[in-house]
């Protein structure tokens, strides 16, 4: 049949389609590269093109690792780009152009070549298919952009940078104090820990709602772009606070006019159910407040979908509510009072500014350095 409509199609001057499958990652070059020529070479073939984002999209990914089966071929030892062509030829990694359009010509004479090959061992001469019969000896493009570029102490510091932010410590203390005035120390403990897990699961959520919305749109790039930016200019910010500090005011503390309400949610909540009502509505207070650090973190693991993505989430927010699960149990065994860290906030602040500046800073020059790598 597939003869038939090739004659067929050449009897009547109609070019034949050239179905491809390209299962691709976001970010990666090299699959921008291929892209790029297929674009190019649109003018000259009818290609009906299927695009497979793997990174990100966990279904995509089964289908590349079942399509690697069916050819017989190692997954691991594969990368993207990888193209299938008319569900006969795999092609791991970019080809030339000059390649691409005598690979183009077989098919369109039906004659693509079955199985894997690579930019080194796939010969055309004459539109006859010369191959390397032996697949051990094919080199694909390994893609480095499938990794995070991060070390866990980078991580563990931008979550402890985020945790100590001036109008977090404030909101526990709000909260825990209101407790321990109407409930007792008991009550205070529960009311600490229904509030750190209630925020932990938002910014969960915060977290995999940005990444889904980078995932959604192709941004990951220019989030990583924006991001990087980002972070310089908040740790500017926390340079100018630390050398001229003013509550509020150009600094990543909670704006001005937030404070009444978190004030007013926190105190009102005296029941376990007030207390989660009042985190969900702090996990919003906080944002303008604690996001950054998480944006920057989030710019950079968003360059993979991965288990190790996903670990790293799970990470950051932990260490994130850490300090308010240890201020909750510290003040529940007398080692500390709600008065005696209200002072401390206060007395230190601004070199809780300055630390904050200077992971903020680390995390600008890595994330600079991967991006300028990438481009």
């Amino acid at each position: 049949m597939k003869k038939i409509f090739l004659i067929l199609a050449l009897l009547i001057g109609i070019s034949y389609a050239i179905n491809i499958d390209f299962y691709y990652g976001e970010g990666c070059p090299h699959c921008k590269a291929t892209d790029q020529i297929f674009g190019e070479l649109k003018g000259d073939y009818e290609l009906i093109i299927a695009r497979h984002e793997v990174y990100y999209n966990t279904e995509e990914r089964s289908w590349l690792i079942s399509e690697y089966e069916r050819f017989g071929y190692d997954i691991n030892s594969g990368g993207v780009p990888t193209i299938i062509i008319e569900e006969e030829t795999m092609i791991i990694g970019g080809l030339e152009k000059t390649q691409w359009e005598e690979l183009f010509d077989a098919c369109e004479n039906d004659n693509c070549p079955e199985g894997v090959f690579s930019h080194d061992n796939l010969v055309i001469d004459n539109q006859a298919i010369a191959v390397n019969e032996t697949n051990s000896k094919i080199d694909p493009i390994e893609e480095k952009n499938g990794t995070v570029p991060m070390t866990l102490s980078v991580l563990i510091g931008a979550a402890i940078v985020d945790s100590i932010n001036p109008c977090t410590i404030a909101v526990m203390v709000l909260l825990i104090g209101a407790v321990l005035c109407s409930k007792g120390k008991k009550e205070a403990l529960v009311s600490g820990m229904i509030f750190s897990i209630v925020i932990f699961v938002m910014y969960m959520l915060y977290g995999f709602g940005i990444m889904k919305a980078i995932t959604a749109f192709g941004l990951s790039t220019l989030f990583y772009g924006v991001v990087t930016i980002g972070a310089l200019l908040l740790a500017i910010m926390e340079f100018n606070a630390y050398v001229n500090y003013k509550p509020g005011f150009l600094a990543v503390e909670m704006p001005m006019f937030l404070r009444p309400h978190v004030k007013k949610a926190t105190q009102n909540a005296t029941s376990p159910t007030g207390v989660a009502i009042a985190a969900v509505l702090c996990s919003l207070f906080l944002i303008p407040c604690s996001s950054g650090p998480y944006l920057v973190v989030l710019g950079m693991i968003a360059q993979a979908a991965t288990l190790q993505t996903l670990a790293y989430l799970l990470l950051y927010n932990f260490f994130f509510v850490l300090p308010m699960i240890i201020i909750t149990v510290a003040i529940y065994y007398g080692k500390t009072t709600v008065e005696q860290i209200g002072n401390a906030k206060e007395k230190y602040i601004k070199h809780i500014h300055l630390f904050s500046g200077v992971i903020l800073l680390i995390l600008f020059i890595i994330m600079l350095n991967q991006f300028l790598q990438v481009i």
